[in-house]
């Protein structure tokens, strides 16, 4: 009877385990960040969207390695983007820049 228990209680320890990693997987592959570029300087970016409080901004800085790839052309200042980054060290590091096409309309 002691050793059913004890497997019952090994094998839930062991379910709830799984469960946490698999989670904390997920929130890995969630982290991006999409704005506009008001800073660009070659060892990061600097990047700024309205909060969800009512006039305020949010802005992230990702450190650029050289393992940042870019896509879309060159970044220039006031560009939409889209970053996926990785966090470590106190520091979000991209590594996916997306450059959105302009929202411009031609008449």
């Amino acid at each position: 009877m002691r050793i059913k228990f004890l497997g019952s209680l090994l094998l839930m320890v062991l379910s709830f385990a799984l469960i946490a990693r698999c989670v904390a997987a997920q929130d890995e592959d969630n982290n991006s960040f999409t704005g506009t570029l008001i800073e660009n300087t070659p060892d990061h970016l600097k990047v700024s969207r309205p909060s969800a409080v009512q006039g305020k901004t949010e802005a992230r800085v990702f450190k650029v390695t050289a393992q940042t790839k870019i896509e879309g052309g060159r970044l220039k200042l006031k560009q939409r983007i889209y970053v996926r980054y990785v966090s470590a060290d106190e520091m979000d590091t991209a590594i996916l820049v997306i450059i959105r096409p302009s929202s411009k309309k031609t008449k």
